[in-house]
Parts: structure tokens; C-alpha cells; sequence
């Protein structure tokens, strides 16, 4: 029976680690990456009218939706990008549509 237990758990331990994706590298410039329940960097600091880029490196699909409604990417699915000018000068906070429960899982670009 333990032999039994140990082959399973072994199993299971080969299937997670097999869905993660392995992130090589970081983020570009104005990039920001969505990996599981987080975003990389969290914080970005910009100049007016400059494109920030989306990129879901994940497997599940994640969305960059803006708190007050200015930019919602929809579904990002997994190596998809969504990418969005800011043009005007602020702090504009962010999220995930599918993760983020708490302020921690949440992104902020300062717009300077």
C-alpha cells in the first residue's frame, strides 16, 4: 500500500511540475508580464503616450483590466498579448479580472 502511495504522489509531482511554464529572461521595457496570480513588474513607471504591453506567460488565462474602467484587455490566453497606450498623466491601477482577490495580486503604471 505505501508502494502505492509513494508511485501516486511521485505522479503527481512529475504532472505539476510538467504545466508550469519555465520564464526565461524578464520583461522587456514597458512590458509587463502575467504570470500566475501576479504581475511582473508590478509597478511601472512611464512618459506620456507610451504603449505598455500585456504579456500572458502563463498557462491559464488571465485579463490586465483597469480599475476605474479605462482599458480592459478581455481574455489574454496563454502567449497572447494586449497592449495599450497611456496618454494621459496618473496612476492607473490594475488587475485581473480571473485572480485578483487582494491589493497584493494588483499592478500599478504611473504615468509621469
Amino acid at each position: 500500500m505505501r508502494f502505492f502511495c509513494f508511485l501516486f504522489l511521485f505522479f503527481c509531482c512529475i504532472f505539476f511540475n510538467s504545466c508550469k511554464k519555465e520564464q526565461k529572461g524578464s520583461p522587456g521595457e514597458n512590458e509587463i508580464w502575467l504570470e500566475y496570480k501576479a504581475f511582473n513588474p508590478s509597478q511601472l513607471t512611464i512618459a506620456a503616450g507610451t504603449t505598455v504591453v500585456f504579456t500572458n506567460k502563463d498557462n491559464a488565462s488571465h485579463t490586465a483590466t483597469e480599475s476605474a474602467n479605462l482599458f480592459d484587455s478581455g481574455i489574454i490566453k496563454s502567449g497572447m498579448t494586449y497592449s495599450y497606450t497611456f496618454t494621459n498623466k496618473g496612476t492607473y491601477y490594475f488587475y485581473c479580472n480571473y485572480h485578483s482577490a487582494n491589493v497584493a495580486e494588483q499592478g500599478a503604471i504611473l504615468v509621469q
